[in-house]
């Protein structure tokens, strides 16, 4: 959810709620006040009708008023002295299914002598039905205006929030390996200003220190190159002398492999940066079936020094546009790895291709590999023998084709499906 659209609910909800419980305290006010109303007028009522009889005038003579009944009859002497309010329901004459609620204000008096008890209400219903309309008003009032509130603050936060969202954009399509600088939308913010000359800033330092990083890997990779190769010449012309104790050949021989080791390592660095560089631009039409036959008819010999058996199943030419040199490099480093950690005796090799995929598959005694670190460079198993970047290689063609790849292992077999 967006930082706005959950501000705007929040904020909305906060004033839903305190705008509500207003309202309901203010309707509980009004009712509060009518009923006092109502008390005052029961009340006026009283003080008239004890003047009434006090002058003479007989029960008969009193005559309710519009809204109020008064009821009133002589008892054997006067017991209480306080009023006695209260409230009941009023069936309607018209509907008996309604009802109005009635205060009453029932009292005794004593004047000339005589006792009496009356009896004197009015209705409650349409002060109460008046507070109910303030209610539905301040309700639907209040919901509007929370509505009206939400949508317009949204719309003025999109707004104000504009330089922000672009500067995200722009940060999230920044790629260090071009050369684009970053241009953010003008803004009178001070935060957002802040934030776009900082963020400049920091893209300017880290494209600047991958430069730098960049040409020192490059430049160490091509210089070591000269040396490496001078010194496994020279190793080599010794290995051919005879006048050298096998200490000493051994010796020589330990440092042959280490040079030649650190010699290939070197190169599949340097392919490593230039594929990261993007140098490989060139592209055609490539036979996935077809480069896969010439593979296996280049490797036939390893193949057949472990009596893998290799099966291949293709349901007919697949053709992709790649860049013909990355292809052979992709399905070598795969092959080789295929026969490379294979068992000794009874492997086996198996190759699957479709128009939208191709897998390899062979069993091998190594365990399954840790997806975590599958595809790093430098993580390999002690004892293999290996770079520890020939998967690494593999992932860098898959994503410089953009394509897809996965790894399964199951009963032994370790199998690579790449999505094309």
């Amino acid at each position: 959810m967006k930082l706005l659209v959950k501000t705007n609910i929040y904020s909305s909800l906060v004033t839903l709620s305190l705008l509500t419980l207003g309202i309901f305290l203010v309707y509980r006010v009004i009712l509060i006040k009518l009923d006092s109303d109502i008390d005052k007028q029961l009340l006026i009522a009283k003080e008239k009708i004890i003047k009434g009889l006090a002058e003479g005038k007989t029960p008969e003579q009193f005559s309710s008023n519009i809204g109020e009944k008064i009821k009133i009859r002589e008892i054997y002497k006067q017991n209480k002295s306080d009023d006695d309010f209260s409230e009941y329901n009023l069936a309607d004459i018209d509907n008996e299914d309604e009802y109005s609620v009635q205060r009453e204000l029932i009292f005794q008096t004593t004047t000339n002598d005589i006792a009496y008890e009356v009896s004197v209400s009015r209705s409650l219903s349409e002060g109460r039905a008046i507070g109910e309309y303030i209610l539905i008003a301040g309700l639907v009032f209040l919901f509007l205006s929370v509505a009206i509130l939400f949508f317009l603050n949204r719309y003025l936060s999109v707004y104000i929030w504009s330089p922000f969202y672009d500067t995200l954009t722009k940060i999230k399509t920044w790629n260090i390996k071009k050369s684009d600088v970053l241009d953010f939308k003008n803004t009178n913010i001070d935060e957002f200003h802040l934030l776009n000359d900082t963020v400049k800033d920091l893209t300017q330092q880290i494209k600047s220190d991958y430069q730098n990083l960049k040409e020192f890997t490059e430049n160490v990779s091509h210089e070591a190159q000269t040396p490496l190769s001078i010194i496994s010449s020279k190793v080599e012309l010794l290995l051919q002398l005879s006048n050298y104790s096998e200490k000493q050949h051994e010796l020589l021989l330990q440092i042959y492999r280490a040079t030649q080791r650190l010699h290939k390592l070197n190169e599949v660095l340097i392919l490593l940066s230039r594929i990261e560089n993007k140098q490989f631009i060139e592209v055609a039409p490539m036979n996935i079936l077809d480069a896969m036959n010439e593979k296996v008819q280049e490797l036939e010999d390893f193949i057949e020094a472990k009596g893998l058996l290799v099966q291949i199943h293709s349901s007919g030419s697949v053709f992709k546009e790649v860049n013909p040199q990355l292809l052979n490099i992709l399905i070598n480093n795969l092959w080789i790895n295929a026969i490379k950690y294979n068992i000794d005796e009874g492997g086996f090799i198996k190759l699957t291709i479709d128009n939208e995929s191709f897998s390899i598959e062979n069993n091998s005694s190594l365990p399954k590999i840790d997806k975590a670190v599958l595809f790093e460079r430098f993580k390999k198993e002690s004892t293999s023998g290996s770079l520890g970047v020939g998967l690494s290689l593999i992932k860098k063609i898959i994503d410089f084709f953009n394509w897809q790849i996965t790894y399964s292992h199951k009963d032994g077999v370790h199998k690579f499906k790449i999505y094309m």
